[in-house]
């Protein structure tokens, strides 16, 4: 699975770079810049991916009785794609006209998203466990999962306004 994120997060990189521009008057220290951002934010694209498996795999293993509790805790952390994705369209639609302000909105966002994905899921994770065994209900396990979304929103929000 960390095999596929790399390849994955690796051809993005790549494919944002196929664009139709002349890098060969970019700086180096430009293109370094947008190579860093689109693999910053490939990376937190693609951490969604494997923090659902982190989650999906607890929610496998929970009892049928508790199934319909513990689904949307087990989902959440797949919001961390969506915002590197948004941010990613930004960020090729500008990488001509401000290059370093591109690779400073990847870092903002996708780093952030990767470690929110990755915490999330421990948390959702540690929740379906706790609505399994009758120790919480499913509005305390999605206010306990919804806490690092908030990381996950400030990186959107900072990606966002590099961007502006």
């Amino acid at each position: 699975m960390k095999k596929f994120i790399f390849v994955s997060s690796f051809i993005f990189t790549m494919s944002a770079f196929a664009a139709p521009y002349d890098y060969a008057s970019m700086a180096i220290e430009q293109q370094l810049m947008l190579f860093i951002g689109f693999l910053s934010i490939s990376i937190g694209m693609f951490s969604s991916a494997y923090a659902l498996t982190i989650s999906l795999s607890a929610y496998a293993a929970c009892d049928k009785v508790h199934k319909s509790s513990c689904f949307i805790p087990a989902v959440m952390p797949g919001s961390q794609g969506i915002y590197s994705f948004a941010i990613a369209f930004l960020m090729i639609q500008n990488m001509s006209i401000i290059p370093f302000q591109v690779g400073f909105a990847g870092m903002l966002c996708g780093l952030p998203c990767f470690f929110s994905a990755i915490g999330q899921a421990k948390t959702a994770a540690a929740c379906i466990k706790s609505i399994n065994n009758g120790s919480m209900d499913q509005g305390q396990a999605l206010l306990a999962t919804g806490v690092p979304e908030l990381y996950a929103l400030t990186g959107l929000a900072g990606g966002f306004l590099m961007m502006v």
